[in-house]
């Protein structure tokens, strides 16, 4: 036993070494782990509005629900990056640890070691070690993130769920526009709710030339103070955008407090402002008049 100790002690001490690095890095990854689930599960339990428009859904404690099956997706998902990243750690430690002693080893074990490693790469689908290492970039960044309100792909919705391979997002008609990780990382988003909820809503609208653009602005700012979901934190604005051949570019804005109060606001502002030019027979284009007389 004496006879062994002293032929590899060496050995013995980058064993005891990798030993020693491999417990390090499963508790740290595990500490990592553990405050990283803390921090999205309480953010997830902060989330107000699971739905990206407001509507009084047929679902009973859809709210609820939503959080419920975020925490446990979330759950699930970090105890598979967990076991990834301690399996990762461990044979790349042991690896290292090996290259000393490589020549050491018979030429058939190291031809094994390698051929398995091929055959296990190449069994490996593309795709999902895309969307799995993907699933990781967007679950360590703050970028994007359950509860988010975004617009992608012409698509408004929420996030429902980032799994290890996709995103599934909750667009505003409740459908579910599932989206592979690896695109979601490399496709242009809009992220409504990044840094807070608050939204500049705007309305763009046209009125002729033989329009009262001071007539104009005040039915335009009456209006927006006229709709349920204004919000008085700011008077709103009014603009005039664009002068083209034919009519007049014009906005309207106001604060919202959240995406979902931002879409009832101008579907509001646009209801009312369309009433109330009929109302007044004001005019978006100069040829109406023109088009009526030759008709």
């Amino acid at each position: 036993m004496d006879d062994f100790l002293r032929n590899n002690q060496e050995l013995l001490i980058y064993l005891l070494i990798s030993l020693a690095v491999i417990s390090a890095l499963i508790i740290v990854i595990q500490v990592f782990i553990k405050v990283s689930l803390r921090k999205r599960t309480e953010l997830i339990e902060k989330i107000k509005e699971t739905n990206a428009v407001e509507t009084e859904t047929p679902l009973k404690k859809s709210s609820r629900a939503f959080k419920r099956e975020a925490k446990k997706h979330l759950r699930e998902r970090f105890s598979i990056f967990k076991r990834v990243a301690i399996s990762v750690s461990v044979i790349s430690v042991l690896l290292i640890s090996s290259i000393p002693f490589i020549d050491r080893l018979p030429q058939a074990i190291i031809s094994i070691l390698v051929g398995s490693a091929a055959i296990i790469t190449g069994m490996a689908a593309k795709p999902f070690i895309e969307n799995f290492l993907s699933g990781i970039a967007i679950t360590v960044s703050k970028m994007l993130k359950i509860g988010d309100t975004i617009i992608i792909n012409d698509n408004y919705g929420t996030i429902e769920d980032i799994s290890p391979t996709h995103t599934v997002i909750k667009i505003w008609n409740w459908r579910r526009y599932v989206i592979p990780n690896s695109a979601m990382i490399n496709t242009d988003f809009v992220n409504l709710t990044l840094n807070d909820k608050w939204l500049w809503s705007h309305v763009e609208f046209f009125v002729s030339y033989e329009s009262n653009i001071r007539e104009i602005r005040e039915i335009a700012l009456a209006t927006v103070l006229e709709c349920d979901h204004y919000n008085d934190v700011e008077p709103p604005s009014f603009w005039v955008m664009k002068t083209e051949k034919d009519s007049i570019k014009c906005w309207v804005a106001s604060w919202a407090t959240s995406p979902a109060g931002a879409w009832e606001l101008e579907a509001e502002i646009r209801t009312n402002l369309i009433m109330k030019f009929q109302e007044k027979g004001i005019q978006s284009h100069i040829n109406y008049h023109n088009l009526n007389e030759k008709a």
